[in-house]
């Protein structure tokens, strides 16, 4: 017998590919549910002002964001708050030693809105503030 025949009549060993696949499925699946994404503080009604100059804000899970929208509406962690509520989360947020506030105010939002915001945010001694902007390229 010729190593030709002896080669010929073997069976060829190839490895399956279905489980191998299904378990490349189950261990994506299982990282998509298992990872926790970062979601930015934003309120899609809130159109924010437009300017050319100003620093991007690092992202930060520790700071609390105000979003001012345009008829006087506050809204914090996606809840509609009147100025009672808001007084009372900034309230807690300073207990907690915390100091950082965001202030993102609609373009269109009444001037004095915000300014009392900014006040009530003082008043706990929260003076670490920053009002947002979209940053848009200089137009010649």
């Amino acid at each position: 017998m010729s190593d030709r025949s002896r080669w010929q009549s073997e069976e060829s060993f190839e490895v399956p590919q279905t489980p191998l696949i299904d378990i490349i499925f189950i261990l994506i699946i299982f990282f998509l549910v298992a990872t926790t994404f970062y979601s930015e503080e934003r309120d899609v009604e809130v159109k924010l002002p437009e300017g050319s100059e100003g620093t991007i804000i690092t992202r930060d899970n520790s700071r609390m964001v105000i979003n001012v929208r345009q008829g006087g509406i506050l809204v914090v962690n996606n809840a509609i708050l009147s100025l009672e509520q808001l007084d009372h989360e900034l309230q807690n947020y300073r207990a907690a030693d915390s100091s950082y506030v965001e202030i993102r105010g609609d373009s269109s939002a009444n001037h004095g809105r915000i300014m009392t915001v900014i006040n009530m945010c003082k008043k706990h001694g929260l003076s670490d503030l920053s009002l947002t902007q979209s940053i848009v390229e200089k137009r010649e």
